[in-house]
């Protein structure tokens, strides 16, 4: 659903296991697949970067008056809305 190639998603989750921040383990219900888990770092990592996106969006749509949020909300919905009727493209 990415669009990534599956040598690129494989690369991505090497380096994440080297950097410590994922576990791999055989999936049990298919010896090609893999079960990801993050680890305790990884946690940590992917909630730390959450917190400081959501913290940015809070300042950038602070700088907005409350009609412009609600114009901007309005316009948001519309496109995930809309986004909805288009197929995903999938890598198989």
């Amino acid at each position: 659903m990415s669009g990534m190639s599956r040598a690129a998603v494989s690369a991505l989750v090497n380096t994440l296991e080297r950097d410590g921040l994922v576990t791999k383990a055989h999936a049990p219900h298919d010896g090609r697949a893999v079960d990801l888990s993050l680890t305790e770092s990884g946690l940590h990592a992917i909630t730390t970067a959450f917190q400081a996106h959501n913290e940015r969006e809070q300042e950038w749509a602070g700088s907005l008056s409350s009609d412009e949020q609600r114009t901007l909300i309005a316009l948001l919905e519309k496109l995930t809305t809309h986004s909805l009727q288009f197929e995903v493209k999938q890598r198989m």
